[in-house]
């Protein structure tokens, strides 16, 4: 049986399935830990008994729980790239970058509603405030900003990076509000989000 590319920062490559199986098992549970308990209160020990795995096993891939989730973090966004990326190529003849910031949006909040991981370190999760102080960065940001630059003829500028921030930012708090009014998303909260971040990115289309 192949072994499944590893493409996290690990302390040791796996070289069997079941090694890298037990990997995605860890970065499982602690999406699960942490959405339960928050970053702080959550403990590698934690992450270990929701994984069923020893102590050892975690330690043997990860340092620390916040390696664990620069992990599911980097899991989250490969996902997210992947599932905007998709559409994007499918729809490329008739979709302009109105659409596909719109699906974008749409992809985040899907996988909000369905991955405790993304979740857990998302704008929308109960992570997100305690990942800031241990240096975690914004990498749908990056997204965004490459995709509007490869697929839509964006200039790749200073001042679009940081308005592609203010939209991720934006996002961020207005999704976890719809949340928080609603258990599968506040509609109307949602709609309003979407024309927001589609009025920030409009600035800097191309003519």
């Amino acid at each position: 049986m192949t072994v499944p590319d590893t493409p996290y920062q690990v302390r040791r490559t796996p070289t069997q399935y079941r090694a890298s199986r037990q990997i995605e098992r860890i970065l499982d549970a602690a999406a699960r830990v942490v959405a339960e308990k928050g970053f702080a209160a959550t403990t590698t020990a934690d992450i270990a008994k929701a994984a069923t795995v020893s102590i050892g096993s975690v330690y043997r891939y990860f340092p620390d729980k916040t390696a664990v989730m620069r992990a599911v973090l980097d899991r989250n966004t490969r996902r997210f790239s992947e599932r905007v990326g998709e559409h994007v190529a499918e729809h490329e003849d008739d979709d302009g970058w109105r659409a596909a910031v719109e699906h974008a949006h749409t992809v985040y909040v899907d996988m909000c509603r369905a991955d405790n991981g993304f979740r857990a370190v998302s704008g929308a999760g109960l992570a997100a405030g305690e990942l800031e102080s241990t240096g975690f960065d914004d990498p749908l940001a990056a997204v965004f900003a490459e995709l509007l630059v490869a697929r839509f003829d964006f200039v790749d500028t200073p001042a679009l990076r940081a308005t592609i921030l203010q939209c991720v930012t934006t996002a961020d708090v207005l999704t976890r509000l719809a949340f928080r009014l609603d258990a599968v998303g506040h509609q109307d909260t949602l709609d309003q989000t979407r024309r927001i971040i589609v009025d920030l990115v409009a600035s800097h289309a191309p003519a």
